[in-house]
């Protein structure tokens, strides 16, 4: 069974919530420069924070082939919410919602 292996948090105010999670966690915020897109880490970087007007929290679950796993969630139902994207040092990542409307990702690790 694959699991939970990413966090992205939605926020309105990337202050507010750096500081938080900051002082609750402990961990240092890395800023990717503009809005909100930026990583905590604690020695690996396992949650990120973006830009969202309705603050949330998206678990990213391991998978060994996206493509295939997009395809499951389709035939199951869910949606594939945008494309399947790419980012350098992190590997390829897909958000996706089940047929209720719940949101979730998928992250293939680079190989």
């Amino acid at each position: 069974m694959t699991g939970p292996d990413f966090i992205e948090i939605g926020t309105d105010n990337r202050d507010v919530t750096a500081a938080f999670f900051q002082e609750v966690m402990g961990w240092a915020w890395e800023s990717m420069g503009t809005g909100a897109a930026g990583f905590f880490t604690d020695g690996a970087r396992k949650v990120g924070m973006h830009e969202e007007a309705s603050p949330c929290m998206v678990p990213y679950l391991a998978v060994e082939d996206i493509e295939a796993k997009v395809a499951e969630v389709k035939q199951a139902g869910g949606t594939l919410m945008g494309e399947i994207a790419d980012a350098p040092g992190f590997g390829r990542f897909a958000t996706c919602s089940d047929p209720r409307g719940v949101r979730f990702g998928l992250h293939q690790e680079t190989r």
